[in-house]
């Protein structure tokens, strides 16, 4: 994975956002050519944004706008933020919607959160979490961000990984997926034909922190039997 910076992380909260308000952000931020882009995609609030477009557009906001026309551009624009039940918690920037982008990190509060799950979820949860931490990691050495944050591990290999991870199989109950959910680690990616499980990527840090700590105190001893051969 890319080592972290303030541009990897624009990209990452770039790649949360639709491709229109990422031009309109660009038109806003100074970057006149894309403002037709933009107006097209105010009259029909659809316009068509090619890769190689939307990938260079990033690195000129990366490389030629400040943060403070990066943040005036967010708060004309207003975007939505994708997969909006999970804000953005970064460790430069934050962003929850409607064009509050705010110039701090959320990581301390992230890692607070995951150690909170932690301690409710025990090992089995502690398993769930690495595993889809371990394997997102291993998407981002062959996909970019926007597709990673799309179509997270399928859950056929999460489990083979908590065995790994455990030594033995675990299956993650209901109310995990709800607990990570309710404290912003967790959302349901894919497509129904092709479900992911995924965590917001720019927490993965700070989470790696919390299960490092969480592992280091409570340690990794054997697991109850949640699961048995034959049920």
């Amino acid at each position: 994975m890319e080592s972290w910076s303030r541009e990897w992380e624009r990209r990452l909260l770039l790649a949360r956002l639709r491709d229109g308000d990422v031009v309109c952000i660009g038109a806003e931020a100074g970057l006149l050519q894309y403002r037709d882009m933009c107006e097209e995609y105010r009259r029909n609030r659809y316009v068509y944004v090619p890769d190689d477009v939307r990938n260079k557009l990033v690195e000129e906001l990366n490389a030629r706008v400040s943060d403070e026309e990066f943040l005036a551009a967010f708060k004309k624009v207003k975007p939505e933020i994708l997969w909006g039940e999970v804000p953005f918690r970064g460790k430069y920037y934050t962003y929850a919607g409607n064009g509050d982008l705010q110039l701090k990190g959320s990581w301390d509060e992230v890692k607070k959160d995951a150690y909170e799950a932690l301690e409710k979820g025990g090992e089995r949860l502690y398993a769930f979490i690495k595993a889809i931490v371990e394997l997102t990691e291993e998407m981002l050495e062959k996909y970019w961000p926007e597709h990673c944050y799309i179509f997270g591990p399928d859950y056929g290999s999460i489990l083979r990984r908590m065995r790994e991870i455990l030594g033995e199989v675990v299956t993650p109950l209901p109310n995990d997926f709800v607990l990570l959910k309710a404290y912003g680690l967790y959302y349901k990616s894919g497509s129904r034909r092709y479900p992911g499980h995924s965590i917001p990527l720019e927490i993965i840090p700070a989470v790696k922190e919390a299960l490092n700590e969480w592992e280091k105190n409570r340690g990794v001893k054997g697991l109850q039997r949640y699961w048995k051969p034959g049920w």
